[in-house]
């Protein structure tokens, strides 16, 4: 599991995740510029919180053999933890882009991105949460399986959203 992972999970999840949104219940709807560029900011402050989070997993672990199986419990349980912390931030990342009046014409393709983005990021709070060292979950960590998160985080750049869909 090496250091350059850990931040992509947190930065797909985190950052990735602050798009997915619906519209607030302001009546003056923004631009689709005006948006993004809110969006986005949401997204940078969500991205510093979530990089601190995954940066922690290797607080007093630089000696560690992250190749040896015997230390991947303690990698995991210190995933969990970050994961945790990631579902936090992400909720409020979300309600914060909520309250933003996206373009009318965007409100679907926004909405769902932003329904995609919760099932993914539960999904990955609750595979880590378990901490028990099942394999599978822990493969999908260390991304020996697929990032669910990559064609997500590919919408949310498409859409304008570039610190939101942020790659690593």
């Amino acid at each position: 599991m090496g250091t350059n992972r850990n931040i992509t999970i947190a930065l797909a999840l985190g950052v990735g995740g602050a798009l997915f949104t619906s519209c607030g219940d302001d009546t003056e709807t923004l631009s689709k510029p005006e948006f993004v560029e809110q969006a986005n900011a949401i997204c940078r402050t969500a991205n510093d919180e979530i990089e601190v989070a995954f940066d922690a997993v290797w607080e007093g672990l630089e000696d560690l053999d992250v190749d040896d199986p015997a230390n991947e419990g303690v990698i995991f349980v210190r995933y969990a933890e970050a994961a945790s912390q990631l579902g936090t931030v992400w909720n409020q990342t979300s309600d914060d882009i909520r309250e933003l009046a996206e373009p009318d014409e965007d409100h679907d393709l926004i909405e769902t991105l932003l329904d995609d983005m919760d099932a993914a990021v539960d999904n990955f709070v609750e595979t880590t949460a378990a901490a028990d060292g099942d394999q599978a979950a822990m493969q999908a960590i260390d991304g020996e399986t697929e990032d669910p998160f990559d064609e997500l985080d590919q919408r949310a750049r498409d859409y304008g959203l570039t610190v939101c869909g942020e790659a690593d």
